[in-house]
Order: C-alpha cells, then sequence, then structure tokens
C-alpha cells in the first residue's frame, strides 16, 4: 500500500474497506437504514434517540451556503471531553481554533457538501500532553435533495481513551 498523504500531518482521507471502527460501521448501518435509497436522509430525519449506542461520539454540523459556512449544533461528551472544550452551538470560524485548523475543517465539510457522499478518514488529536493519537471518523450528509445541509459525525476516539465511567454503557 502506497504511503497516506497526511493533510497538515493532521487528517487523512480513507476508503470505505479500510475503516476498522465498529462504532463508525453501526452507525453507518443506521444511516443507511434512513436514508433508503436516496443519497441522504434529511436532518429531521435524525432522531438523537436512535442515536444513543453512537451519541458520546456524534456531532451534528449546520452547513451553510454562499458563503460556506459550518455551525457546530451537537458535540458528543466524549468528543467535547477528549477534544478538551464544547463547542457546541458556535460557528467554525469563532471557534478560535486557528486560521490552519479552521481551514483544514472547512476542508472536511466542503468535501462532503460537494459530493454528497460519506468521507471516511484518520486524524490526530493530544490528549493529556501526548500528540498525535490516530483515531478514524466519518461524515455522513444530511440534506433535501442535492443540497447537503448537515453532517452526521462520528469520531472514534475510544481508541484514545475509555468512556469517561460518568457514562452510561
Amino acid at each position: 500500500m502506497a504511503e497516506r498523504e497526511w493533510i497538515q500531518g493532521h487528517i487523512c482521507f480513507l476508503e470505505r474497506r479500510e475503516i476498522t471502527s465498529k462504532l463508525i460501521a453501526g452507525l453507518e448501518e443506521h444511516w443507511d437504514g434512513v436514508r433508503g435509497t436516496r443519497a441522504m436522509p434529511r436532518r429531521e430525519e435524525i432522531d438523537p434517540i436512535e442515536l444513543v449506542p453512537w451519541l458520546p461520539y456524534v456531532s451534528i454540523m449546520e452547513l451553510h451556503h454562499d458563503p460556506f459556512r459550518v455551525r457546530y449544533r451537537v458535540v458528543g461528551t466524549e468528543v467535547a471531553r477528549i477534544i478538551g472544550e464544547d463547542f457546541s452551538n458556535r460557528w467554525l470560524d469563532e471557534t478560535g481554533w486557528g486560521e490552519s485548523a479552521i481551514a483544514l475543517n472547512r476542508l472536511l465539510y466542503e468535501r462532503v457538501s460537494e459530493r454528497r457522499a460519506p468521507s471516511y478518514g484518520l486524524s490526530t488529536v493530544t490528549w493529556q500532553g501526548k500528540p498525535d493519537h490516530v483515531f478514524q471518523w466519518v461524515l455522513f450528509p444530511l440534506g433535501d435533495g442535492d443540497v447537503v445541509t448537515h453532517c452526521l459525525s462520528l469520531d472514534d476516539l475510544s481508541v484514545i481513551a475509555p468512556r469517561s465511567r460518568l457514562l452510561p454503557r
């Protein structure tokens, strides 16, 4: 296999067949069931109650077009814990993450919006002072017809740290 190309040393795209995460596979099966034969389900068809097995690792982003902007609507508790902040209800460009991190995240959402198909990959994160922990992720498009209005994401951070004991299993 060829060496992977890492963008800014923090993300690289994968093919679906390369994903080994059981969490991603489970959410994908749910997403596929909701969408049926369409390219993607609508946001209102995604019921958080049905996402309970994945909720700590799930985020939902709202995509705005012309100009393109991203608003984080829901950020899973484990995502917030590992990243070190809850950025729910914040615009990507107002997170304070720095220009390169904002541009990198925007690239991910633009890719899903343009392709109207899931994107899979690897990313790195610093956890407890140790950089370069690697985890798998997916972004699923949600929308109406040909327009992606939201993304449903799962960051499988379970490989970095066990779930908080405060969360039900």
